[in-house]
């Protein structure tokens, strides 16, 4: 990490346009830019000298300096070999967010936050929202106090991260769906989450999401000791669905999450999490209000309530 509060990026980036515009909407972001190269023009050795906390590429993926920094950096490696959209184009926005996601969720974000465009399609009504329902211990029988008493025909979806162990993952459809009309189901590669659904984290395997809310599996297993990883399902819930996304954290033991809450909270989303005194398990809940992230506490009956006021002021407030 260098010694600067502020974490820096640098690009390598083999269109000179590209990495100029690269350069500016990190800058942007309010990262440090530490470093700019074409990479034909680079030996490795050359990149490990530079002082860097993140590396961005653009470049052939025959290049040696490629194979190099995936197999040899010590600080993370994120390939950005998306378009970029002309600024006054409607996904610009999009782009830019994504790309802000990613930088935090392998950052932190940066000191200052920067203002972002809204995506115009965003705020469209009757465009849906996407919220993550994470929880631990006790939270099955918390999640389904929530959607029981929440109309399934409001504009919104939900992705459901349970710690739980993996041969209950089919049957968490049947358990949390019982009694409520909310559509409850295991993920599928390749499908769309649409209004009404509630999306099970797969146990086992990496998920993911395009910005239209098409669903992406990876056989690769979430990082850290959690599985699913609530951290790492927020963060792809932010890069995908912001700015119309937010997060309630449920029941359950451990901090899995709260760095994510707080990263959500930065660019302006909402976090809610669960009273300590109707959780089973009130330590994961209370960890994510503890760090200053939860804008709202209530009982699972409560949280729905605030949840159907809440999509009623967005879909009244102007674009």
């Amino acid at each position: 990490m260098s010694d600067d509060r502020t974490p820096g990026v640098a690009l390598l980036v083999g269109c000179n346009r590209k990495r100029d515009r690269l350069s500016e909407v990190v800058q942007h972001f309010g990262y440090r830019v530490v470093f700019t190269g074409e990479p034909e023009a680079l030996e490795a050795g050359q990149l490990a000298e530079v002082p860097t906390d993140l590396w961005l590429l653009d470049m052939a993926e025959d290049s040696p300096l490629l194979d190099w920094l995936l197999d040899s950096s010590e600080v993370p490696v994120l390939l950005g070999n998306d378009e970029i959209p002309p600024p006054r184009d409607e996904d610009y926005p999009r782009w830019q967010r994504r790309l802000y996601g990613k930088l935090c969720g392998l950052l932190g974000a940066p000191p200052s936050a920067p203002k972002l465009q809204v995506p115009t399609s965003a705020v469209a009504v009757g465009s849906c929202s996407v919220w993550l329902l994470g929880a631990s211990l006790g939270g099955p029988a918390a999640v389904k106090s929530f959607l029981d008493a929440l109309p399934s025909e409001l504009p919104v979806a939900f992705v459901y991260a349970q710690h739980i162990d993996a041969g209950f993952e089919e049957q968490l459809p049947r358990i949390i769906g019982r009694e409520n009309s909310w559509r409850v189901r295991n993920c599928e590669q390749g499908s769309r989450l649409q209004p009404g659904e509630v999306l099970v984290t797969p146990i086992t395997r990496r998920l993911s999401f395009s910005s239209d809310g098409l669903i992406h599996l990876q056989d690769s297993p979430w990082p850290g000791a959690y599985q699913p990883a609530i951290e790492a399902v927020l963060d792809e819930v932010i890069t995908a669905f912001a700015p119309l996304c937010g997060a309630i954290i449920f029941s359950g033991m451990g901090e899995d999450g709260v760095q994510a809450c707080g990263r959500m909270r930065r660019q302006g989303m909402p976090v809610w999490t669960q009273s300590a005194d109707s959780a089973a398990c009130a330590i994961m809940p209370q960890a994510v209000q503890d760090a200053g992230h939860s804008l709202l506490q209530g009982s699972p009956e409560e949280l729905a309530l605030a949840m159907r006021h809440w999509l009623e002021q967005e879909r009244t407030t102007p674009a």
